[in-house]
C-alpha cells in the first residue's frame, strides 16, 4: 500500500477528503486509489492574469523565481492581452512557452 501525503501546493489546487482511516485522498478519486492522479487531474487552465505565484508554479518549468517574475511583470505592466504576451517576462522563451501554452489562458 502506498500513502500519498499532499504537499501544500497540492492542497491548494485540489480538493482532499480524509477517510475514516485518517488518510487524505483526492475527493474526486476512487477510495484507496491514491496513485492515479493523472486520471483525476483537473482540466482547468491557469489564468495568467489572476493566478498566484503558487498557482503559476504548477505549470511545467515554472519555479518560484519565474512565478514571481510573472506576478511582478503583471503588476508593473497590467494584464496580459494574449497568452503569447507571457514571453515578454524575463526567463520565458519560446521553449518554455511551448510547454505551458496549452495549460494557460487569459480572461
Amino acid at each position: 500500500m502506498k500513502i500519498h501525503i499532499p504537499t501544500k501546493q497540492e492542497k491548494e489546487t485540489k480538493d482532499y477528503v480524509t477517510t475514516s482511516s485518517g488518510v487524505a485522498e483526492e475527493a474526486n478519486q476512487e477510495p484507496g486509489n491514491l496513485n492515479n492522479s493523472s486520471q483525476t487531474t483537473k482540466n482547468t487552465k491557469v489564468n495568467i492574469n489572476t493566478a498566484t505565484g503558487t498557482q503559476l508554479e504548477t505549470l511545467p518549468g515554472i519555479g518560484p523565481s519565474t512565478a514571481n517574475k510573472i506576478v511582478t511583470y503583471r503588476k508593473e505592466n497590467g494584464k496580459f492581452a494574449t497568452i503569447e504576451d507571457i514571453k515578454e517576462v524575463s526567463g520565458i522563451g519560446e521553449a518554455k512557452f511551448n510547454k505551458i501554452k496549452d495549460l494557460i489562458c487569459v480572461k
